[in-house]
């Protein structure tokens, strides 16, 4: 089933631009941000996931809080398990 969502501009601009800088769909990014199950992104190919990751670790940086398709998506696993990441 699907259903209309209606959002102020800047809302729905804020939404794309979040999730694509994610590598996600608008879609994808409320569901794992939801925790709902309604969009499996693990059924996307992990080229695609892996895509935004390429050049992007520094070793000298303690953490990194970049997010990205890839470590969404794996948080969101761990959830699912019941794991949670500190």
């Amino acid at each position: 089933m699907s259903q209309t969502l209606e959002l102020p501009d800047d809302v729905y601009e804020a939404l794309v631009k979040v999730a694509r800088d994610g590598g996600l769909t608008p879609a994808e990014w409320l569901a794992i941000n939801l925790h709902t199950s309604a969009v499996d992104i693990q059924e996307r190919p992990l080229p695609d996931l892996l895509n935004d990751l390429i050049g992007l670790v520094d070793s000298t940086e303690a953490q990194s809080t970049h997010q990205t398709a890839f470590s969404t998506a794996l948080a969101e696993k761990f959830r699912k398990q019941g794991l949670r990441i500190p």
